[in-house]
């Protein structure tokens, strides 16, 4: 198997992943861990990739290039996915910390007096 060739059966895993997720197939969880692996065995095959190359690497790095585009956006949205449920999660914990004490936040000087006569 080709040095080239490992990496793009890396990024057809990569993708067919995160295009599980998309078909709900497999929960977000899972797939950022298998994500979380598969970056890092393809990191360890880039490492290895030197010059030179053959047309038939070329061709493949094309498609490997192709297809880490349809990755990154799939990334992204996952990205976007998990940025959401955080913000919704925070805004959350603001809600009930308001219940339990609703004047916590409020900061005032009513009831202050001055004396201006003195």
């Amino acid at each position: 198997m080709g040095r080239l060739q490992q990496l793009h059966d890396v990024t057809v895993n990569m993708l067919s992943t995160l295009q599980q997720l998309e078909e709900k197939k497999l929960d977000r969880e899972s797939v950022i861990k298998k994500m979380d692996e598969l970056i890092v065995s393809r990191d360890a095959i880039i490492q290895k990739i030197k010059a030179p190359y053959t047309e038939e690497e070329i061709e493949i790095g094309q498609q490997v290039v192709q297809l880490n585009e349809q990755v990154k956006l799939k990334m992204d949205h996952l990205y976007d996915d998990v940025k959401s449920d955080m913000k919704k999660v925070k805004q959350k914990k603001e809600l009930n910390r308001s219940y339990i004490n609703p004047y916590g936040q409020i900061k005032t000087t009513d009831g202050m007096y001055l004396d201006s006569k003195q």
